[in-house]
């Protein structure tokens, strides 16, 4: 009986099932439909905002342009020029001020809109972000907006500066002064009058025609970013609620509770008999879905200890340096030393020679350790690329092998940059590694150096570099070229398309740091089986080449009788330092940290010529403390040195001109000579000039 009731339920649950399929079909595809329409006609009216707005913002403001362009053809008098504002503010009432701005940023006159004196300050100079604007409109000798502005009659605006021109000189700047509400009011007045309509500058809200629910929270939202000069804003448009219920049709909602209505009553029917089967596919499909979260777990997991591993690498990179280089500071010093106690001969004096080479070795080794933690010293100067393209292709032939040939493409007339030499040698030795990897066939390898001009699209697309001079410099291979995915990787630290055990994917990653960290940019460009071109730009200087300047001979000069402080927290470091200085006959006071340092040079009434301090020590600073150490006494000549340089310290890694180091390990020769530098006046103290405090190491 029970198998009979289910065969005669065979064909109604199979008509039910057919008809409740095509119900749910139509429903779908009439409701699809009408979603489709209304997302198109929001989308037409976002795209209508954008297009009206940008039309419009170029409207209102070119008559201040026209009247800044025909001030500049003519002489007219403030008066005039003020009557020309009124006149003008008369035809655009979206107007709120007309400035006129001299060019040392003092306000001449301002003729606000009746009643409304919506006027900035009256030293635009003085104003945050606004005098840089005015910069930027001279140097561009183009019209510049300030978004994000704060009114005097309250509210925000924003300001357009245009800059004006007696022949080439700058005469002053013309500032209209627009705010948000008023001047979108007036333009979106009358625009999709059934829609509503947002407008954000960042996540400030500049206009609003809406009630109800945030726009984020609407449906069938639409997004439109409106641009014009330096303004981005962003347009929320979605239709009334009433508006999109006009035009729904009702058939899509009979046709679906006609469809629930059946299959409830169907449902019942094959509950039974489906029950078992569907208990089993949601358990399959519950394992699934289990071995897909544990195999993501396990896969995140793994990512995450990669992660940690690399962080905790970096971070001992830079504690070993540390650490290791005040050891091999004692260790070299101990040995230096003990070879001036024995013969010029014999076996002990070569064998304390080797623990002297052991430890620059050492030294070396350290270095490394400080690169791959990203925490190495700059000392720029202004270089003659040519001359250190040339010395750099003299040690390449064996480095490339007979089968690539060297070729070099140096300008003449090249212009000279300022950056690290010894950087710029090893970023050059990178990129060559790499383009003889690409060749492993053999080729051609090229490099180029040249002169070259960055303009303001160029600064666009490359943050952090200024538009002007720049000095390329390029090298160029003829191996397998690269696809567009290993391109937007290929600076990316620990990258590498190499072996794990031919390769860290540190190479290119510090040649970025580094080109960037002088103030360039770096760009490439490679296709398969063409070869890869890496142009490196640097900032173009006119300042004449600085020579290296050798270390002069260690004479009697290098004695000395003047009174030093040493300030170092590593007892060993501070006893060996303190050793080196009395060799040479210097009177040593000492001082483990910087409070001692204070309250001894504030009890101290003989004469400190020179403060020898460590840059990184527990509580304050180096620098901290040459702060305060210079508020006690004047012409007080300071000479930095560390081990290593971290964040706290070197904030940008880049050792500013003028500014006294000395890089531990060093000896005792290397410390007088530095000592009697900085006191013979070749390095400037706190009191004098040129110094920096950002030379910190």
């Amino acid at each position: 009986m029970h198998r009979s009731f289910i065969d005669r339920l065979v064909l109604p649950v199979i008509f039910g099932l057919t008809t409740i399929l095509v119900a749910l079909t139509f429903w779908q595809m009439l409701e699809s439909h009408w979603r489709a329409e209304t997302q198109a006609a929001v989308k037409d009216q976002a795209s209508f905002v954008k297009t009206k707005t940008e039309s419009e913002l170029r409207a209102r403001i070119l008559p201040i342009e026209r009247l800044a362009l025909r001030w500049q053809s003519r002489d007219r008098s403030d008066e005039d020029m003020e009557a020309d504002a009124r006149l003008v503010m008369s035809g655009y009432p979206a107007y709120q001020a007309i400035e006129r701005v001299d060019s040392k940023f003092h306000m001449l006159w301002v003729a606000p809109g009746e009643g409304n004196g919506a006027e900035i300050a009256d030293d635009l100079g003085a104003v945050p972000g606004l005098r840089a604007t005015l910069e930027d409109a001279d140097d561009s000798k183009s019209t510049m907006v300030v978004p994000r502005v704060d009114l005097r009659q309250g509210g925000r605006g924003f300001l357009v500066c245009v800059p004006m021109y007696s022949g080439q000189e700058l005469s002053g700047f013309l500032v209209a002064v627009f705010r948000y509400q008023e001047l979108l009011s007036s333009i979106l007045q009358g625009v999709a009058p059934d829609y509503w309509v947002a407008v954000y500058d960042g996540n400030e809200s500049v206009y609003s025609r809406t009630v109800g629910l945030p726009a984020r929270e609407r449906p069938y939202v639409q997004e439109a970013n409106i641009e014009f000069q330096q303004l981005t804003w962003r347009a929320l448009v979605w239709p009334h609620s009433w508006a999109a219920a006009y035009v729904r049709s009702p058939l899509p909602t009979v046709v679906f509770g006609g469809g629930i209505l059946m299959a409830l009553i169907l449902a019942f029917a094959v509950y039974m008999a489906e029950t078992a089967q569907l208990n089993v596919k949601k358990l399959e499909a519950t394992n699934r879905e289990l071995e897909r979260q544990i195999t993501g777990r396990e896969q995140a997991e793994e990512a995450l200890r990669q992660a940690q591993k690399m962080e905790a690498v970096g971070r001992l990179a830079g504690g070993v340096a540390h650490d290791f280089n005040n050891l091999l500071m004692v260790i070299r010093g101990q040995a230096a030393l003990s070879q001036n106690d024995v013969g010029l001969s014999g076996t002990l004096r070569r064998e304390l020679g080797e623990i002297v080479k052991a430890a620059d070795r050492a030294s070396s080794l350290t270095r490394k350790l400080l690169a791959f933690g990203r925490k190495q010293v700059l000392q720029p100067r202004v270089l003659d690329l040519n001359v250190l393209v040339t010395q750099v292709a003299e040690v390449l032939p064996p480095v490339l092998g007979e089968d690539i040939k060297l070729r070099l493409d140096l300008d003449p007339e090249l212009g000279r940059v300022k950056a690290d030499s010894a950087q710029v040698e090893q970023v050059i030795m990178s990129l060559v590694f790499n383009a003889r990897e690409a060749m492993p066939r053999g080729g051609e390898l090229t490099i180029q150096a040249a002169n070259c001009d960055l303009d303001a699209a160029w600064s666009r697309f490359h943050p952090g570099v200024q538009a002007g001079p720049h000095v390329m410099l390029a090298v160029r291979d003829t191996g397998h070229g690269m696809d567009e995915e290993t391109q937007s990787h290929l600076f990316e630290p620990f990258f590498t398309t190499k072996d794990k055990s031919k390769g860290s994917g540190l190479g290119l990653a510090t040649v970025y740091g580094t080109v960037s960290q002088s103030g360039g940019c770096v760009t490439v460009s490679s296709k398969l089986g063409l070869g890869t071109t890496i142009q490196i730009y640097l900032p173009r200087v006119e300042e004449p080449v600085e020579v290296g300047q050798a270390l002069e001979p260690i004479v009697r000069s290098l004695q000395g009788e003047e009174r030093i402080l040493v300030v170092e927290d590593d007892d060993a470091v501070r006893r060996m330092t303190r050793v080196f200085l009395e060799i040479r006959g210097y009177s040593v006071i000492e001082a483990r940290n910087a409070a001692d340092a204070i309250q001894l040079v504030e009890s101290y009434h003989e004469t400190i010529h020179l403060v020898l301090t460590d840059v990184v020590m527990p509580g304050m600073k180096g620098r901290e403390l040459v702060d305060r150490l210079a508020k006690l006494r004047s012409n007080l000549r300071v000479l930095y040195m560390s081990a290593y340089s971290e964040d706290d310290a070197i904030n940008i890694g880049v050792l500013s001109p003028g500014t006294a180091f000395i890089e531990k390990p060093f000896s005792p020769d290397e410390l007088a000579v530095k000592v009697r530098d900085v006191l013979s006046g070749n390095s400037a103290g706190p009191g004098e000039q040129p110094r920096s405090h950002s030379a910190q190491a």
